[in-house]
């Protein structure tokens, strides 16, 4: 994975900060891409392959609006049918998570989520702008992610690196930088993991 930036000098020389804000820029981006590889990776290319493609991870059709909370009790109820011993998280973007924060019941209160999706440990709803809400038909869908996140595995070859090229855009008086790093995902245990898919917002 790798960014290519390029600063004009004069932005170098007169920022009071840039030398430090550039560099957790470039990281900021590059874990964003990881964090989109690690669910709708292809595995195609140098692309790692995600818990979109990987064999393995269960897929369960919402293909519907949010109404309940129902959809989380169905991924909890196959993942504990496969002898998983805890849903870590529920991922999703945070439009989705929103969806379910506006959920109300009948006097119009706002809706409570089962307890039961609180066991063993209190229920982890995590988000990122990473995961597409603008899939299926209605360009409406997006996909939750539900599973044992300890089961998922990031390997990381080389740290983040930095580095300057001051010489191949020195005739626009620019300098270049490039940062990259070397990861993979893998899954210890694919069926840890489930796709809740059609989530309509």
């Amino acid at each position: 994975l790798a960014v290519l930036v390029k600063a004009s000098r004069e932005l170098l020389e007169d920022s009071l900060n840039i030398r430090e804000k550039l560099p957790e820029i470039l990281a900021a981006s590059l874990a964003k891409e990881l964090d989109r590889v690690v669910f709708m990776g292809t595995g195609t290319g140098n692309e790692p392959t995600g818990l979109d493609s990987l064999s393995g991870v269960t897929a369960i059709a919402v293909d519907a609006p949010l109404t309940s909370y129902a959809p989380l009790l169905s991924a909890r109820k196959a993942l504990m049918g496969v002898n998983t011993d805890m849903v870590t998280a529920y991922v999703m973007h945070s439009d989705t998570e929103s969806a379910f924060g506006s959920l109300v019941d009948l006097q119009g209160q706002p809706l409570q989520h089962p307890s039961i999706l609180d066991r063993p440990e209190p229920m982890r709803m995590l988000t990122t702008t990473q995961i597409p809400t603008d899939l299926g038909a209605g360009t409406n869908e997006t996909t939750v992610y539900a599973g044992d996140f300890r089961q998922l595995v990031i390997g990381v070859r080389s740290d983040i690196r930095i580095e300057i090229l001051k010489e191949r855009f020195a005739d626009n008086m620019q300098y270049g930088f490039i940062a990259h790093l070397r990861a993979d995902v893998a899954a210890v245990h694919p069926n840890a993991f489930v796709r809740l898919t059609g989530v309509q917002l």
